[in-house]
């Protein structure tokens, strides 16, 4: 193995390491309260080592951020092939859904600077790509099946799905900015709003007895 392979290899281990850690800290007392010296220190480098690596906490969350799309991807990418029910493949995209906003609730109200999104906004663009033709499938799959109404447009379908995720994380990020004494403030739970929301939306695809009969 080479010279500069090994320390390839050996930047990427230490960046991996960087990037466990300062999650870990970031899920205990939230970006905000995050330092980049805590974040050294909990890796063992010196502040200026960090920034070796990572120019500020925004591109480390960023990075964060972008694993959790990539987990999440990696959970639903055979759901096309699987041989279940559109239903089972949906409940399967919300559990995956839901389990990807617990682990990065605490990295959405980032709000970086136009050459950190530059870096990784194509990254996300393509996964989310990816994301709207597996919905797209299984919603083909249950209009075929006579599941989901026939009737509806599966692009503007993927689209309004994709406009209430981005709805309810973004009125997380603006609440979570907020700093108010309301109780509604307080009592808004992201993850039971998106498991509404799902539940309620797959309800309105879904065939009625009405049109089952015609």
């Amino acid at each position: 193995m080479s010279e500069s392979l090994i320390k390839t290899k050996e930047v990427e281990l230490k960046k991996q390491i960087i990037l466990d850690e300062a999650a870990k800290l970031i899920d205990k007392v939230g970006f905000r309260n995050a330092k980049m010296e805590d974040i050294a220190k909990k890796v063992g480098f010196s502040k200026a080592s960090l920034y070796s690596y990572f120019k500020d906490k925004e591109e480390i969350a960023m990075n964060i951020a972008k694993l959790h799309v990539q987990k999440f991807y990696n959970k639903i990418a055979g759901l096309p092939g699987m041989n279940i029910s559109a239903p089972e493949k949906l409940e399967i995209m919300k559990d995956a859904h839901l389990e990807f906003v617990k682990k990065s609730k605490n990295f959405m109200t980032i709000k970086p600077d136009y050459s950190l999104m530059h870096k990784v906004h194509k990254d996300f663009i393509d996964l989310k790509i990816k994301t709207f033709d597996i919905l797209k499938a299984i919603i083909d799959q249950g209009k075929k099946d006579g599941i989901f109404n026939r009737n509806i447009n599966n692009d503007l379908t993927v689209r309004l799905l994709e406009a209430m995720f981005t709805g309810i994380v973004f009125l997380n990020a603006v609440i979570g900015s907020l700093k108010s004494d309301l109780g509604i403030i307080k009592e808004f739970n992201m993850e039971e709003m998106i498991s509404f929301a799902t539940d309620f939306f797959y309800l309105g695809i879904t065939n009625t007895k009405q049109e089952l009969s015609k």
